[in-house]
């Protein structure tokens, strides 16, 4: 099939050395590309992923994304992930190459191809015509990085970052209301959150490392304390446009105090900062500070174990 492709291709005078209304960007590996109307060729770049430990603000993020009018959002379609994506098709199970499943009958840079073709048909049903950019929104997906970076090579990501006290008291409020199986997991004890917040801090950052220039980390307090300043960080990074009326529209849209109830039983509790002063008790610091008290430290939200003694209760 290919080489009909080639031939008719040739056949037809369709090569940009020859054919003056084609463009070489119409061309990949010598084939003439088709701009499907299930491809993201109408974006601008690639799509931007956000994502960080569970509980981070990394929703609150996406909403601020998706405000813009010219951003599609993909809310938590766990596209990537080994569980629940795609993920799985680049485990043990199919390499190393040649020894056992997808390895036996195509190349990883076959795959990684059919991959980014499928994902893009897959992103494009969030796409409107006045889109320019897409935000795909999964906070496990901090995990895949590495894989997304190759099938999207361009592709940017936007790490939240939040102090990881505050998440552990978020995560055992869900625990214990909307999202119960999370007790039978990293939501178990404050212990087990605090290591889950951890390993995802330094996954983030040791992936965030490799990227370089196409790996953002914002911190949930910046973003409450300095909203608009915020907004430009992200848009800035992401090459979006905006100008006061759409920074506007945006803080309207996304400011917690006037459009979220606060609810402890709810998906949003109110993204109070500072929150475990209030619900964590001296047993729960301990915990935390043995689990992960060197990563408080390492992100600044700390400079020494002494914070234990300042709780307000």
């Amino acid at each position: 099939m290919v080489g009909l492709e080639v031939e008719s291709a040739l056949l037809f005078g369709a090569c940009p050395a020859t054919d003056p209304s084609l463009d070489v960007s119409d061309f990949e590996n010598g084939l003439p590309v088709t701009h499907d109307p299930n491809s993201l060729f109408q974006l601008e770049s690639d799509p931007i992923f956000v994502v960080g430990a569970a509980r981070s603000g990394t929703t609150w993020v996406y909403d601020i994304f998706a405000s813009h009018p010219e951003v599609a959002g993909a809310y938590e379609t766990w596209l990537f992930t080994p569980e629940n994506g795609l993920g799985a098709l680049f485990g043990s199970a199919h390499w190393p190459p040649r020894r056992s499943g997808l390895s036996r009958v195509l190349s990883r840079e076959s795959l990684l191809a059919e991959t980014r073709r499928f994902a893009s048909q897959v992103l494009t049903h969030v796409l409107e015509e006045q889109h320019r950019f897409l935000v795909e929104k999964s906070p496990s997906h901090l995990y895949q990085m590495n894989l997304i970076h190759e099938i999207y090579p361009k592709a940017r990501f936007v790490h939240v970052l939040r102090d990881g006290r505050d998440v552990a008291v978020s995560v055992r409020a869900a625990a214990r209301s909307w999202v119960p199986q999370w007790g039978q997991t990293f939501g178990r004890s404050i212990s087990t959150t605090a290591l889950a917040w951890k390993h995802a801090i330094r996954k983030a950052r040791k992936s965030g490392q490799a990227l370089g220039d196409l790996f953002l980390e914002i911190r949930y307090e910046e973003i409450k304390s300095n909203p608009y300043t915020s907004y430009r960080t992200l848009f800035d990074f992401c090459g979006i446009p905006y100008d006061d009326t759409i920074m506007e529209s945006i803080f309207q849209a996304t400011d917690f105090e006037t459009n979220y109830k606060a609810k402890e039983t709810g998906f949003r509790r109110g993204g109070r900062v500072g929150d475990w002063k209030d619900h964590f008790s001296f047993i729960d610091s301990i915990r935390f500070n043995l689990a992960a008290g060197d990563v408080l430290i390492e992100t600044g939200y700390e400079t020494d174990r002494s914070w234990l003694f300042r709780r307000r209760h």
